[in-house]
């Protein structure tokens, strides 16, 4: 049986490093953010929650049919976020464990997720999280009995603390592709990730 799933995707950083709101810069014709809506809307989790600080963010995520938290203090860090969507799922008795991801990966997949999803629910471990060849850690999936240690979360850090402090119930699972992981911190990390997805697309 299929484990009961929540999905909180976090997307409301400040984009201070980007000089504007990097989730709605152009990717393939399209808000970036995009992307990550796109992916979760295939993973049907059971339930699927968005946090952010931006209108217009906030109204594609309602476009997509997701539930909506509005962080209305992102200056405190990403750890606040965290705190917002996993509260929220906490409250839903049924959910088993929560998935956490970010939305400036762009070139993640549908299928590395699903793997990740796979690999966690066969594996008995609390922990699972994805890797490429440079990265590892979001997006991550946390078995209920791990909400408290992430509600403890403060300032910018995210959960890549929990991961490291409870590596013997870890279970780390390879991208289907390189780069999956990496982020669009800066328009020029940006177009670096516009050129790989490019190539990509010719290459299929």
């Amino acid at each position: 049986m299929r484990m009961k799933l929540g999905a909180v995707l976090l997307a409301a950083g400040r984009s201070e490093r980007f000089g504007s709101n990097k989730l709605l810069a152009d990717f393939n014709g399209r808000p970036m953010i995009c992307r990550a809506l796109d992916t979760l809307k295939q993973l049907n989790a059971e339930r699927t929650v968005v946090v952010v600080s931006n209108a217009e963010v906030a109204a594609l995520a309602q476009v997509y049919g997701f539930e909506v938290i509005v962080n209305d203090a992102p200056q405190l860090g990403q750890a606040r976020s965290v705190r917002l969507g996993v509260s929220y799922m906490e409250k839903i008795e049924e959910l088993e464990a929560v998935l956490l991801m970010v939305s400036d990966q762009p070139l993640l997949s549908v299928q590395s997720l699903a793997a990740l999803i796979s690999a966690f629910e066969q594996s008995g471990r609390g922990i699972a999280c994805l890797r490429d060849e440079t990265h590892s850690g979001n997006p991550a999936i946390f078995m209920r009995t791990y909400c408290g240690a992430l509600m403890r979360l403060e300032g910018d850090r995210g959960a890549k603390g929990i991961l490291r402090a409870h590596a013997n119930d870890l279970i780390e699972v390879d991208c289907f592709h390189p780069m999956e992981l990496s982020d669009a911190d800066d328009p020029a990390a940006l177009e670096i990730l516009r050129w790989e997805h490019a190539a990509n697309s010719e290459d299929a």
